[in-house]
């Protein structure tokens, strides 16, 4: 029997373009989610049919859509501690070609760029580092972290090219199905 948590997402089906809009577009948007703990996170979600989609779906990187659980929390903890990574707000990605433990390191700094929350993970840096080494731009905002004042134990990233994470900030189309976790 599928759990139906496992229901409320975008099947695995092997459709490699799923994602992908011919008209330049994107079927997707980040919707509030509250996820197992309370805790309130943005998710993709698929306008046709309200599915989430998990934030290691393979096929997102086709559609030109990086989403990353940061690493290094703990140690930049008062940096961290300091930025706002609430879900939605905007980060910045500092590429780091230098570092010493990862050449495709990737920085996450809050939107001032004076607080280090943590590091893009290294799955996700190598192609994150390919997209902004080319000269091609991104942006990015947290779709799970906390605010000022706030401990910061985890962050994670949505980074998109500019147009793109614009659109998957829009309000969901008119008469989209409703997400099975908001009935």
């Amino acid at each position: 029997m599928v759990d139906s948590v496992e229901r409320w997402y975008v099947p695995h089906d092997g459709e490699l373009d799923r994602f992908v809009s011919v008209h330049g577009g994107t079927p997707l948007r980040l919707i509030e989610y509250r996820d197992t703990g309370g805790e309130l996170v943005l998710r993709l979600c698929e306008n046709q049919t309200g599915l989430l989609v998990g934030p290691t779906d393979t096929r997102l990187p086709r559609a030109g859509i990086y989403v990353s659980q940061l690493r290094g929390e703990y140690h930049h903890q008062d940096a961290c501690r300091s930025g706002d990574f609430r879900p939605g707000r905007p980060v910045n990605l500092v590429r780091e070609p230098d570092n010493p433990f990862d050449a495709n390191a990737v920085a996450v700094y809050d939107e001032t760029g004076q607080h280090l929350g943590a590091y893009v993970n290294k799955q996700k840096a190598r192609l994150v580092a390919r997209v902004l080494d080319a000269g091609e731009s991104l942006r990015a905002v947290s779709v799970r972290g906390t605010g000022p004042g706030i401990d910061c134990e985890q962050v994670a990233i949505l980074a998109a090219h500019p147009t793109l994470l614009r659109t998957l900030l829009e309000p969901r189309p008119a008469g989209a199905p409703i997400p099975a976790h908001l009935r």
